[in-house]
This record gives structure tokens, C-alpha cells and sequence, in this order.
């Protein structure tokens, strides 16, 4: 998995590629986490190259957001293939994500 971060002011962007799964949970979270706990910004998750993810990816998402809402900041999932939207949906996640 390949995870970039795109630092534009108030806003963080981050763009995943790979799979989101239980081998790459790890690396995953601690980025995902350090953007949120460390920065006082919104962040946008571009998951256009995201085939697949499991339900510890979607447990990340879930705390991610809980941290960002904690802040009055957002997290916008963004270019959500249609693989991982089908998840979020048969998750009833799609609407906390305003899918």
C-alpha cells in the first residue's frame, strides 16, 4: 500500500493506493490517525485506487472520523471506487461518510 499526503493549508489531502486490508492495517492506521491527532485541519481521503477493504480498514475510517468530528473538522471520503462504496454501503456506512 502506498499512502501519500498533500499538506494545502487547512486541508490535508491523502491518497491511498493498494489494498486496505489486515497486511497493511499498520501502516494504514498510524497515518491515518497522526493526520487526524496531529493536525488541526479537515482531511480529504481520495480512495480512487482502493480495490478492496476489510473491516479493519472501515474500523479506521470510523475512529478517523470520530477524532475529526471531536475537532469540529471533517473527514470527506473522496473518488471512492465503486468496490469499497458497495462496502460502505452494505456497511451502512455510506451515509456517516455523506456518500
Amino acid at each position: 500500500m502506498e499512502i501519500n499526503l498533500n499538506n494545502k493549508g487547512n486541508l490535508v489531502e491523502v491518497k491511498v493506493k493498494g489494498d486496505i486490508e489486515m497486511m497493511s492495517i499498520k501502516e494504514f492506521k498510524e497515518k491515518l490517525l497522526a493526520v487526524g491527532e496531529d493536525n488541526d485541519v479537515d482531511i480529504a481521503l481520495d480512495l480512487s485506487e482502493v480495490d478492496y477493504i476489510d473491516s479493519s480498514g472501515v474500523g479506521v475510517l470510523i475512529s478517523l472520523n470520530k477524532i475529526q468530528k471531536k475537532k469540529g473538522k471533517k473527514l470527506e471520503l473522496i473518488n471512492v471506487s465503486p468496490k469499497v462504496l458497495n462496502v460502505l454501503k452494505l456497511s451502512s456506512l455510506a451515509e456517516v461518510f455523506n456518500l
